[in-house]
């Protein structure tokens, strides 16, 4: 028999998520009575919601690792035709975060980690470029991420909940260089966001109470960022869109700063180029990008608009190849580091 899988997301489900998006790896012992309910019930819950690819824990350097890193912001241009080929190949690359097919201006745009400079250059010059059916390719490359999608949350939790699911967080250490172990380790937890210590160090060669000090470090340096995600059908917010923006360099940071605090904003990054802001919206519907526009206008006479597109398809999103409906499928692992 056929699981009922649900097709909206609310009641426990909502309730579990957004408590893994605050505490991703917390114990269900700890979750549970937040919830008001059994840890056998919410590991259940759990189960069903990751089984059917409407629910994940994934992982990816966090921000304080990406300020030392190479993030970009690629536009791809493709030969009528070849879109979909274009987009399982890059579905497929580890350095490659996210796949987007987009309405108008661009066929694709993806989101690019890698080490540096370099590194970026020979994955769109010799990876990308020349894929069969790319036309052309523009980065735009992320001077500073000022917030992604590991700080948006469902609204399913009171006041009190939420605050019982914060953790202390730990002093950050000076930043040092990532090892080899740290960075296997980073890319095995976005395979399995809430894979236990065991089965973690198991695939990276490192005993239990190891894995627990360095993912204990890595966390509390911001080396690493966790984050519990949900096929975006699901939630009140079905569309997807992106914004490129200008701002005078010396209002950047409190533009970013008033944007972050909009429920619709899921992603906001100076980058380089003719336009020097990026921001990723979760919206309700094709016509909030006019209403928002005009909330930003009010809000931020210093931003001037160039460009706005709607996301038609997401192909991959943080460690997760999606179906046409958005729901996880197969996991591709992030890994900024691979060969």
């Amino acid at each position: 028999m056929q699981e009922n899988v649900p097709t909206t997301l609310q009641g426990l489900d909502a309730r579990l998520i957004h408590a893994l998006q605050i505490a991703p790896r917390a114990s269900w012992q700890t979750i549970a009575p937040v919830l008001g309910v059994d840890p056998v019930t919410a590991a259940r819950r759990w189960n069903r919601l990751e089984r059917a690819g409407l629910a994940w824990v994934t992982a990816y350097p966090g921000p304080r690792r990406l300020d030392r890193m190479c993030v970009a912001f690629v536009e791809i241009d493709c030969v009528a035709g070849s879109v979909e080929t274009v987009t399982q190949t890059l579905v497929g690359l580890p350095q490659v975060a996210t796949v987007e097919q987009m309405a108008g201006g661009r066929d694709l745009v993806i989101t690019v980690f890698v080490p540096g400079l370099a590194a970026l250059s020979e994955l769109l010059l010799r990876r990308i470029a020349e894929l069969p059916g790319v036309t052309a390719t523009r980065a735009a490359i992320g001077t500073r991420v000022y917030g992604e999608g590991s700080r948006w949350r469902l609204r399913a939790l009171d006041a009190r909940q939420r605050e019982a699911l914060r953790t202390a967080e730990a002093p950050a250490s000076v930043a040092a260089p990532l090892d080899a172990q740290d960075r296997a380790l980073i890319t095995e937890v976005s395979r399995d966001g809430r894979g236990s210590a065991v089965d973690l160090g198991r695939a990276v060669g490192l005993s239990a109470p190891t894995v627990r000090r360095r993912l204990g470090r890595l966390l509390a340096d911001r080396d690493i960022a966790l984050r519990c995600e949900v096929a975006r059908e699901l939630t009140e917010w079905p569309i997807s869109a992106t914004l490129w923006a200008s701002v005078p360099a010396t209002h950047l940071a409190e533009t970013a700063r008033v944007l972050l605090g909009l429920p619709e904003v899921r992603l906001c990054a100076a980058v380089t180029g003719r336009q020097n802001l990026l921001c990723t919206l979760w919206l309700q519907s094709v016509q909030d990008v006019q209403r928002l526009e005009i909330q930003l206008g009010e809000r931020l006479p210093h931003l001037q608009l160039h460009d706005r597109a709607i996301v038609l398809k997401q192909s991959k999103l943080m460690g997760r190849a999606l179906d046409d409906r958005g729901r996880a499928r197969d996991v591709v692992p992030v890994d900024p580091w691979a060969g």
